[in-house]
């Protein structure tokens, strides 16, 4: 079962690449015949994305995406084969993301990529339809378990999602990050204090 089914516009393709917790999970955000993939963790096939569009009644495969270059969460074989399965989809790397927010319509709805580097130098936070996808973001904390972020740069980028509900008069209601386990969703949550952390 879909532990996303009462997700508006979120489905669960699977977790990669061994469908074990705490692996890569990887999703179709879709609205009104749209789509866009997030996340193309090792294992991830052309067919599985194939069998989730018809899932959830076969939308346009709009965009392809992930929230951080690290292989776990963007494998360079499985990107090039959605690319050629795919020419009409526009996958834009995350490495090549400006700094900002960025929104793409989905169906008409917006889908607000966040460039916000801290676990990594691309990290994206991902919300859609009032939930937001972390990556490996590490939240209530400033410390991370990499060290391809200077210190300042991961502040500025707590503070930037820290902001982004005022920024653009949003609610977000939900967070779930990448590596899936029994309770990845978190609801009714408080976006501020999420990026809320001290030196």
């Amino acid at each position: 079962m879909d532990p996303y089914a009462s997700l508006p516009g979120w489905h669960l393709i699977g977790q990669f690449p061994d469908h074990e917790p705490g692996d890569v999970g990887s999703w179709l955000l879709h609205h009104n015949g749209e789509a866009m993939l997030l996340e193309v963790p090792p294992g991830l096939t052309v067919d599985d994305v194939r069998k989730a569009m018809k899932a959830i009644g076969s939308p346009r495969l709009k965009f392809g995406f992930a929230s951080h270059h690290h292989f776990d969460h963007l494998d360079p074989m499985a990107w090039s084969d959605l690319i050629y399965a795919f020419p009409s989809t526009v996958f834009i790397c995350p490495g090549e993301l400006s700094s900002g927010d960025h929104c793409l319509p989905i169906g008409g709805e917006p889908c607000w990529l966040i460039k916000a580097p801290k676990h990594s130098i691309s990290d994206t936070v991902t919300v859609f339809r009032g939930v937001g996808m972390t990556g490996d973001i590490e939240l209530h904390q400033l410390k991370s378990i990499n060290r391809e972020v200077r210190k300042a740069t991961r502040q500025a980028s707590m503070d930037w999602l820290k902001g982004f509900q005022r920024r653009h008069g949003y609610h977000v209601h939900s967070v779930t990050n990448a590596h899936q386990r029994e309770h990845s969703i978190r609801r009714g949550v408080d976006w501020e204090s999420l990026f809320s952390c001290r030196a």
